[in-house]
């Protein structure tokens, strides 16, 4: 009986080899394009932090609606992955659409400053105030800055409870950031 074995040509084993290379290709394709997505989350740093806020009542900016309440917002501490902080915040309450429960929308704009360093980290918030308990609640975004913080992004809550000093046209109080950072 006689077996008959076909030849080795050189096709097999370039055909092996031009596998081999679309697969290493192929995955490194899939690095390249996961790896940035992966990146960006994982680069992503927890904020909880509690800061003071001085804030008083004045003059509204030339954007603000008709019926508005505005006050200057200066805070100061620390934030986790930024240091010690200098805030400076511009405050619009639109009281004029407030709802049935008594909170109307409320934006706040402004930055962080570590004064060490000069970094300025530009923050917005968006959300509302409730006359009967007196606390703001924002979602924030990070929109940037200079220095450490060009590229700076992240997005959470910034919560102002009622102030615990408080005259009529000034006040002191607690406020407090739980979100993320990232640069």
């Amino acid at each position: 009986m006689m077996h008959h074995v076909l030849p080795r040509t050189p096709l097999l084993p370039r055909r092996a080899g031009l596998w081999a290379l679309l697969a290493t290709a192929l995955a490194l394709a899939l690095v390249a394009v996961l790896a940035p997505a992966h990146a960006a989350a994982s680069d992503a740093r927890p904020i909880h932090d509690r800061l003071v806020g001085v804030f008083t009542f004045g003059a509204c900016p030339a954007d603000a609606p008709a019926g508005a309440l505005c006050l200057r917002d200066e805070v100061t501490g620390r934030i986790d992955h930024v240091g010690n902080v200098v805030g400076r915040f511009d405050v619009v309450i639109d009281a004029a659409n407030a709802d049935a429960e008594g909170c109307a929308p409320i934006r706040k704009r402004g930055s962080f400053v570590r004064p060490e360093e000069g970094d300025r980290l530009d923050i917005r918030g968006d959300g509302t105030f409730c006359f009967a308990t007196a606390v703001a609640t924002y979602t924030y975004t990070i929109s940037g800055g200079t220095g450490k913080f060009d590229d700076a992004s992240g997005t959470g809550t910034w919560r102002v409870p009622a102030p615990t000093v408080f005259d009529g046209v000034s006040g002191v109080g607690d406020e407090f950031l739980d979100g993320t950072l990232r640069r």
